[in-house]
C-alpha cells in the first residue's frame, strides 16, 4: 500500500496552553476526514502537535530540535495544508517557504478571510475558505 504524507502547517503559538484544543481542532478534522476516504492508499496526516506541543514541553531540549523535526516532516510530504489561522506565525511562514522551495504543493485554508502577505498567497497552489473545500480539493487533485 502506498503511503502519502500530508503535513499540516498552521499557527500554534497564538493559542498556547490555554487554547491548545482550539488551535488543534482543525488538525484533528483533517486526520479524521482523510482516514474515512482511503483504503487503497495510506494517507498519513502529520500533526506536529502530536510530537511537540505547548501542553508537554518535556519532550525537547531546544527549539532547534522542534524546528528540525517539523521541517524534516515538511520536506518528506507529498503536499501540505496551511491554515492561515495566524498569518503572522513565523514558524508557519518558514514551513510554507520550505515547501514552496521544494516544490511541494500547499493548499491554503483561510476561513476568517485574513489579509495575507502577497508571498503567502503566491506560495500556495490554491487558497480556499473552508475545511471541507480543502478536503475535497486535496482528494480530487492530489489523492485521486
Amino acid at each position: 500500500m502506498q503511503r502519502i504524507d500530508v503535513y499540516l502547517i498552521g499557527g500554534m503559538g497564538k493559542f498556547g496552553k490555554d487554547r491548545f484544543e482550539e488551535g488543534n481542532e482543525w488538525r484533528k478534522y483533517f486526520i479524521h476526514e482523510f482516514a474515512k476516504y482511503f483504503s487503497r492508499k495510506e494517507v498519513h496526516v502529520i500533526n506536529p502537535n502530536e510530537y511537540y506541543n505547548f501542553l508537554d514541553d518535556s519532550k525537547h531540549d531546544t527549539q532547534r530540535e522542534i524546528m528540525e523535526f517539523d521541517i524534516n516532516k515538511v520536506r518528506g510530504s507529498k503536499f501540505c495544508i496551511c491554515n492561515f489561522n495566524d498569518p503572522s506565525s513565523l514558524g508557519s511562514m518558514a514551513e510554507l517557504a520550505i515547501a514552496y522551495e521544494r516544490r511541494i504543493p500547499v493548499i491554503g485554508l483561510n476561513e476568517d478571510g485574513a489579509v495575507l502577505h502577497p508571498w503567502q498567497e503566491e506560495m500556495c497552489s490554491k487558497i480556499l475558505k473552508s475545511k471541507e473545500d480543502v478536503l475535497f480539493y486535496a482528494l480530487n487533485y492530489y489523492l485521486d
